[in-house]
């Protein structure tokens, strides 16, 4: 064989090897500018705006001050609910006329009239002090109250009957000495409690925004409706 013939079979050789190395498989693409713009699906998740902590507190403010003001009014109004029910103090949350507790009245007042009808008939002694979770914690999450200051609104009534029935399948008649007295006694309370109320208002404020802040959804919802109360 020549050389040039030599030559010329290893140059061809040499061609169709470089060729196959780089020819893209069946499996293999080219990569595209779309290719290179993809991102994991877990990358693109939009984080959760950051909870601004003066707004929240201006909004949990205005709900303080809307409550305690429902509860100024609950103390004039002077009409409390008659315990029929019991021989020693108990929370109650609707009498047999109608009448809602303080924490009722203030948590009714703010629009949430279903929520408080529903507990009424699930369960009319219920106390705040219980509640751990669902929709009362909610409330109070965003009520600019603390648990603590709705314990204390939430004061047990004293029986203003001689002859309580826990559940009586009539009318239960009230004595009117006691109920007079009673009606005394709570509007005393009520009134220290709100001079209590307004002297705690910065450190229990505090303490309000601090505990909904751990409830990112609840100060988004709060902070939405003020808004649009604003905007109305």
């Amino acid at each position: 064989m020549s050389r040039f013939v030599f030559k010329l079979s290893l140059t061809l050789a040499l061609t169709s090897f470089a060729t196959t190395a780089f020819m893209p498989t069946a499996s293999a693409r080219a990569v595209t500018v779309e290719d290179q713009l993809k991102v994991p699906s877990t990358e693109l998740r939009i984080a959760p705006p950051i909870l601004d902590r003066a707004a929240v507190r201006a909004a949990l403010l205005a709900q303080r001050r809307a409550n305690i003001a429902r509860f100024h009014a609950y103390r004039i109004g002077g009409v409390y609910p008659s315990n029929v029910f019991t021989n020693g103090s108990a929370n109650v949350w609707q009498d047999q006329q109608g009448h809602f507790c303080a924490a009722a009245t203030i948590i009714r007042a703010s629009g949430e009239v279903s929520l408080v009808e529903r507990i009424a008939e699930e369960n009319n002694f219920f106390r705040i002090a219980d509640v751990s979770q669902g929709p009362v914690m909610d409330w109070i999450l965003t009520s600019g109250l603390t648990q603590a200051e709705l314990v204390m609104i939430q004061k047990p009534f004293m029986p203003v009957t001689k002859r309580p029935e826990l559940e009586p399948a009539e009318p239960i008649a009230v004595n009117p000495k006691l109920r007079a007295a009673e009606t005394r006694r709570l509007a005393k309370l009520y009134k220290e409690i709100e001079a209590k109320l307004a002297k705690q208002q910065r450190a229990n404020l505090e303490l309000a925004v601090e505990r909904l802040m751990k409830r990112p959804d609840l100060a988004q919802q709060l902070l939405g409706s003020s808004r649009t109360a604003s905007a109305s």
